[in-house]
Order: C-alpha cells, then sequence, then structure tokens
C-alpha cells in the first residue's frame, strides 16, 4: 500500500491594505494585524518615501518617523526609521510556525509637522513562506 498526502504552503497577512493611518493631531498609531502561515515566515516591508513627505508648490521635505512591528508568538520585534525603509528590510522570527497570529505595527512621529499640507507615506508588507527559517 502507498499513501500520499501533500498541503501547499501557505502565508497570508490580513491587514486593512488601504488603510489610512492619520498622524495630524497625535504622537503615535498603532494597527492590527493577522498573520497565518503554515510554515517559517519571512517579512519584507519597505516605504515609498522613506519619511512622511511633503510636497506644496512652496516646500518640499520629509519627516522622519518610526516603524516598530511586533508579533511576539514568533519572536518578531524590530524597529525602523522611516529612511532605512527607503530599501526594503526583511525580518524572520524564531523559527516558529504562525498558524493564526496576532501581530502589531506602531507609527511614531519623530518630529512634528511645520508647513501645512499633507503628509504622505505609503508602506508595503510582503510576507513569504521562509526557505530556511533565518537568514
Amino acid at each position: 500500500m502507498t499513501m500520499f498526502g501533500e498541503i501547499d504552503s501557505r502565508c497570508l497577512i490580513e491587514i486593512n491594505s488601504n488603510q489610512l493611518v492619520d498622524i495630524s493631531n497625535q504622537h503615535s498609531e498603532r494597527i492590527p494585524f493577522t498573520l497565518d502561515c503554515n510554515q517559517a515566515v519571512t517579512l519584507s516591508i519597505w516605504s515609498k518615501y522613506g519619511g512622511l513627505a511633503l510636497n506644496n508648490d512652496f516646500y518640499k521635505t520629509t519627516n522622519p518617523y518610526l516603524l516598530s512591528l511586533t508579533i511576539s508568538s514568533i519572536g518578531m520585534n524590530k524597529t525602523f526609521n522611516s529612511k532605512e525603509l527607503s530599501s526594503v528590510q526583511r525580518m524572520t522570527g524564531n523559527n516558529e510556525i504562525p498558524f493564526k497570529t496576532r501581530g502589531e505595527i506602531k507609527i511614531e512621529k519623530e518630529q512634528e509637522f511645520v508647513f501645512s499640507g499633507e503628509y504622505k507615506d505609503v508602506i508595503t508588507i510582503d510576507v513569504s513562506p521562509s526557505i530556511n527559517g533565518s537568514f
């Protein structure tokens, strides 16, 4: 008798993908998410502008911020400054499988906005199975 079984790899992050985080009148904001993977995971995260960019008719500037990403159940806890996020940053957990676990992103302004206008950045998070669990 020959028996065989197979399960496809699965790795998903559930977060309001177009969530607008407004920190105009506050110092920080927390964004919860759910991670569901059936093997060890690697997260890649990057920023479009490397800070909260202001581009109005008179002045162009980028305000820095801190981004902390925490998934306690797999030992993932890292803080980046927005400039670091100008290039892709990769994170791995402690080789535990986050079947369905919760995490949190915290965005924290490093300085107050001075000029009038809209400050914005776009953060992208890519979640994938880790081939060997670490880099």
